[in-house]
C-alpha cells in the first residue's frame, strides 16, 4: 500500500485549515522552499505532493523546482505569478481563493496521474493503453489518441463513481487553457467516435444520470 504526505509550503494558516478537515493524507508545513530539498533527500513516504503558495514565498529556486518528480501545486492570487514556472503534466495552477472540497479532487488527481506516469502500459479493461505511442488498443485493433483523450480516459478510469461534465472540465483542463462546454462536448465526442468506429465498442464511456463512466 502507498503512502501519501500532503506539504504546504508558505502557507501556515492554509495549513492550519487544511488539519480542520480532517484529511485522510498525512500532512506537514514548510516554511521556505530549501525545507523542501531537505526532505528530498531522504524520502519517508512513496508520493508527496507539493502546495507551493508563491505569494508567501520570499524565493521559489526554478531550476531546483523542476527536479521535483513529484506533483506540485501552485497557488497565487495572480495568475501572473505563474508565467515563469515550467508547466509539466505533474504541475497544476491555480488561483486563490479555492474551495477545499475542489481542493481534495485535484489533490487526487494529481496522485493518479503520478502513479500512471511512470507506467507506459495500464490496462483499462479488456483494453490496454500505450502511452508512449498514444494508442489505446484491443488484440490487433488500435485508436490513436492525443494527449488529452489520454487524459480523459485515465481520470474517468480512477473514477469509479464516474464524474460530471463540469467535474471533468475543472480537473483536466488547467488554469490556461479555460474552455466552455461546446469545446469539451466536441473533445468528448471525437474520442467516443474514435473508439467506436476503431474498436467497435458503443459503451467505452457511458453516461448515467449526468456522470461520465468508463466500464471497465
Amino acid at each position: 500500500m502507498q503512502n501519501y504526505s500532503i506539504i504546504t509550503v508558505g502557507s501556515p494558516v492554509f495549513f492550519e485549515c487544511m488539519k480542520e478537515q480532517k484529511s485522510e493524507y498525512s500532512l506537514q508545513n514548510l516554511k521556505n522552499f530549501k525545507d523542501v530539498e531537505a526532505i528530498l533527500k531522504s524520502p519517508l513516504v512513496d508520493i508527496y505532493v507539493f502546495l507551493f503558495f508563491i505569494d508567501d514565498l520570499d524565493m521559489l529556486d526554478l531550476k531546483e523546482l523542476n527536479k521535483i518528480k513529484y506533483p506540485k501545486i501552485f497557488f497565487s492570487q495572480d495568475t501572473e505569478n505563474f508565467k515563469n514556472i515550467k508547466e509539466n503534466v505533474l504541475s497544476i495552477f491555480l488561483k486563490l481563493p479555492i474551495n477545499y472540497q475542489d481542493l481534495e479532487k485535484i489533490i487526487k488527481l494529481s496522485i493518479l496521474k503520478f502513479k500512471f506516469l511512470f507506467q507506459s502500459k495500464v490496462d483499462i479493461g479488456k483494453y490496454n493503453l500505450d502511452k508512449n505511442v498514444r494508442a489505446i488498443m484491443h488484440g490487433k485493433k488500435f485508436v490513436k489518441l492525443t494527449e488529452r483523450e489520454m487524459d480523459i480516459i485515465l481520470y474517468l478510469y480512477g473514477k469509479k463513481e464516474g464524474a460530471t461534465k463540469q467535474e471533468i472540465m475543472k480537473d483536466i483542463w488547467s488554469h490556461g487553457e479555460e474552455i466552455d462546454s461546446h469545446t469539451y462536448e466536441t473533445h468528448l465526442y471525437r474520442l467516443r467516435q474514435k473508439i467506436q468506429s476503431k474498436l467497435n465498442d458503443k459503451k467505452f464511456i457511458t453516461v448515467k444520470n449526468s456522470r461520465y463512466f468508463i466500464l471497465s
